[in-house]
């Protein structure tokens, strides 16, 4: 059995005060807002699980510090005592070789688990007590020790790892620095059952070396004046190791010389081929850049197939959400301040669906507060200009977003609004049945603060295209003068007749379009 995160737990990390994270044991996609923390939980796991000390060093502790909780002890009571800690805590499950159960851990139960403490050392006490009384706005980052632990207690360093994680960043794939690393880890974890194979390949590298200074450049070495020490050879540095020489080649090009779309799917491919069994944690940032949509759908499709280890995923893709089943989504939202807000209770159904159905930008729904959803292109057309016309506000000035749902079944979204407890208006066409396109159909939500269906209730005012031309009969016959039924007109060609509207400029005739009733009430229902 793998070994697989239970939970992740994260105190004065970056933006994290105190947040945990429940994952599931295989897939876990991570989406949120920019700055949400989504690539900050990636580096936390890989931060503990490289249990590497010189690393936290060069990231830097008052980068991984939490300001906030700088703020509050330099404006506080400024003593030793006072000084904030940061703690990152894996629980962890499995079968391992190796001692990691025991109850150093914060919440103080006997379980299995790795940690990262990052404190005040307590050598430097009188140090760090003189330079807080006599500098004001000095905080002692050098005087913080740096210790990696199981929660038995037992250090661990990067060559002793408990946990065999990977990052594959595409955010970051032009670096030399991560495609080493990356094929490194790689390395290291295929012959980590053998270490004397290992041992083998260092000993003919050095061979191999020795063999090319000694018939290689004996010519050139030989012209060197005689009585001179010096000669022409190959540098032996430990940054010079095997490891580091190494690369990995697909049809004998190096994925160096490979495109940066590629370079994410031939690394992303070469970790799953070895998923739980070399390794027990794959971290992929952000795998749809640099990808075509094809690509994507193919490196989508290679994620869905892998059967065994844990995969964490940041992404802002639509398409990888759905396809890899919403109730794999943790989403890091602003108003979740201690755990993300998972899907994994949403109807497996509605999930299922979304899979097989258009993308139709869940992750914008997920992540926005405020949304309004519409039922078709001329309603999402218009809408924007509505909204301006109601409140002399953009949209995005008060944080709502507008999504038209294509045709999917407004329920469905509603199901996750649920779960998410964003506001959410539905504007819809009452079709000639208000009760029951309307009402009715949506009466499993009525009850909820957080979700409101909006329509026309004049049945005989079927589509919005009709409610709109009701309401604005005069300025549309001028508009769209040349035709002998207006109305016709709109609904035949719905798009077209919204683009004319919306590319129009009324302001020298000092006209405005009226905006129906209904519309006009989700807009400032939104707002409240």
């Amino acid at each position: 059995m793998a070994t697989i995160i239970t939970k992740i737990k994260l105190i004065n990390f970056k933006q994290f005060r105190n947040y945990i994270v429940e994952p599931k044991s295989h897939i876990n996609v991570l989406i949120g807002d920019n700055e949400s923390g989504k690539s900050s939980i990636l580096e936390a796991i890989d931060i503990v699980a490289s249990g590497n000390v010189r690393r936290v060093e060069t990231l830097g502790l008052d980068r991984l510090l939490n300001i906030q909780a700088v703020q509050e002890f330099n404006v506080g009571k400024r003593t030793y005592e006072n000084l904030p800690k940061m703690i990152i805590e894996l629980y962890l499950q499995g079968i391992f070789d190796h001692t990691v159960n025991g109850k150093n851990n914060t919440d103080g139960i006997t379980c299995d688990g790795i940690r990262l403490v990052c404190e005040p050392n307590l050598d430097f006490q009188n140090e760090i007590t003189e330079s807080l009384n006599n500098q004001k706005d000095y905080f002692p980052y050098d005087y913080y020790s740096i210790r990696f632990s199981t929660f038995a207690d037992e250090g661990y360093t990067g060559y002793k790892k408990k946990l065999k994680s990977i990052l594959i960043d595409s955010t970051n794939m032009s670096s030399e620095h991560a495609t080493n690393d990356f094929i490194k880890r790689t390395y290291y974890q295929y012959t980590e059952d053998d270490i004397k194979e290992r041992a083998i390949h260092k000993g003919q590298y050095r061979q191999l070396r020795d063999s090319y200074r000694k018939e290689s450049l004996q010519g050139l070495n030989a012209r060197i004046p005689s009585g001179k020490k010096y000669a022409f050879g190959l540098k032996v540095s430990s940054a010079m190791g095997l490891e580091d020489n190494l690369m990995i080649y697909e049809d004998e090009i190096g994925i160096d010389s490979k495109g940066m779309g590629k370079q994410v799917f031939i690394k992303t491919d070469f970790a799953l081929e070895r998923a739980g069994q070399n390794m027990d944690v794959i971290l992929l940032e952000e795998p749809e850049n640099h990808l075509s949509h094809v690509n994507l759908r193919k490196l989508i499709q290679c994620v869905s197939d892998a059967q065994n280890g844990q995969l964490f995923i940041t992404t802002h893709n639509s398409l990888i959400s759905t396809r890899l089943e919403l109730r794999n989504l943790l989403i890091m939202h602003k108003e979740a301040k201690q755990h993300p807000i998972s899907l994994h209770n949403l109807d497996e159904s509605t999930a299922k669906y979304f899979m097989k159905a258009p993308a139709a930008g869940i992750i914008e729904f997920a992540i926005s507060d405020r949304v309004i959803l519409v039922e078709g292109p001329s309603e999402y057309m218009l809408f924007e200009k509505f909204y301006m016309i109601v409140t002399n506000h953009q949209p995005e000035q008060d944080d709502v977003h507008i999504i038209d749902v294509r045709g999917l079944s407004f329920k469905r979204y509603l199901e996750i609004a649920l779960l998410l407890k964003n506001k959410v208006a539905v504007v819809t066409d009452n079709d000639g049945d208000a009760q029951t396109h309307c009402i009715e159909k949506y009466r499993d939500f009525a009850n909820e603060s957080n979700i409101k269906v909006f329509y026309e209730p004049d049945n005989q005012k079927r589509t919005f295209e009709i409610v709109l031309y009701n309401d604005n009969k005069e300025l549309f016959d001028w508009i769209f003068e040349g035709n002998t039924d207006t109305q016709d007109y709109m609904l035949k060609n719905k798009t077209e007749a919204a683009f004319s509207l919306l590319d129009l400029n009324l302001e020298d005739k000092n006209q405005q379009i009226v905006v129906p009733n209904y519309i006009q009430g989700a807009i400032e229902w939104i707002r409240e």
